[in-house]
């Protein structure tokens, strides 16, 4: 029995090794795959996330008042100041009825007015139902004005002649207490000139160097500046 006891324990040893072997094929591919499973990076496409869409622009406030004439001064009585306003639009005139005047556009947006003209001319203001509060700019000097509401047939006028084959433009300005001012413009003429004098009664007598002006009330069908 002694001599059969190193066989039996190599034969064992050898059944040990071999279910040892067994073992090792079936567990270790699993854990390899395990693991390669584990380190493999996923190569789904990932959508980009699209930004926020921006806010929509803030709506301008309507403005204060639909139709409106408004005409006054200065503080200082340097200059007459017309504006008149429809549908958010604006127009307005600066003159002193001697060598100042400016003709301007632009909006009314809320109470807010904001004209510009030539050579660098602007008015600004706040409105109300009743009044234009604001300054007014004309070469370079710079004024505040107060402007009352009016009704016809005060407000802002606009004449043109043809002078000689030359287009002529002039304003004339109306005060709630009657008082006209007015300026004259010719294209390439150095400086405005006095305007001829207006009767709001009768706009189609007027004259201008002899020649016949056609009048047009800058109010609810505004007349542009650059017409």
């Amino acid at each position: 029995m002694k001599k059969f006891a190193p066989l039996l324990t190599l034969a064992a040893v050898a059944a040990l090794g071999a279910v040892l072997l067994v073992a090792n094929s079936v567990t270790g591919p699993t854990q390899q795959t395990v693991a390669a499973t584990a380190v493999t990076p996923s190569t789904a496409a990932v959508a980009p996330v699209a930004p926020p869409a921006p806010p929509p622009p803030p709506t301008p406030p309507p403005p204060v008042v639909v139709e409106k004439a408004f005409a006054g001064r200065s503080s200082g009585n340097e200059v007459t100041v017309a504006v008149a306003v429809s549908n958010g639009r604006a127009v307005g005139y600066v003159c002193d009825g001697k060598r100042v005047e400016a003709w301007l556009e632009g909006t009314l947006v809320g109470d807010q007015l904001t004209l510009t003209g030539a050579k660098d001319s602007t008015l600004s203001g706040t409105v109300t139902d009743g009044a234009a509060l604001g300054s007014v700019s004309v070469r370079g000097k710079q004024w505040p004005y107060a402007a009352q509401a009016v009704q016809a047939p005060a407000g802002l006028y606009e004449g043109r002649a043809n002078v000689d084959g030359v287009a002529a433009r002039i304003g004339w300005i109306v005060e709630g207490n009657g008082r006209v001012t007015g300026n004259a413009s010719v294209p390439g003429g150095a400086e405005p000139l006095p305007a001829p004098p207006f009767d709001p009664a009768a706009p189609n007598s007027i004259t201008f160097s002899g020649a016949p002006v056609t009048v047009t009330v800058v109010g609810g069908d505004l007349v542009a500046p650059g017409r």
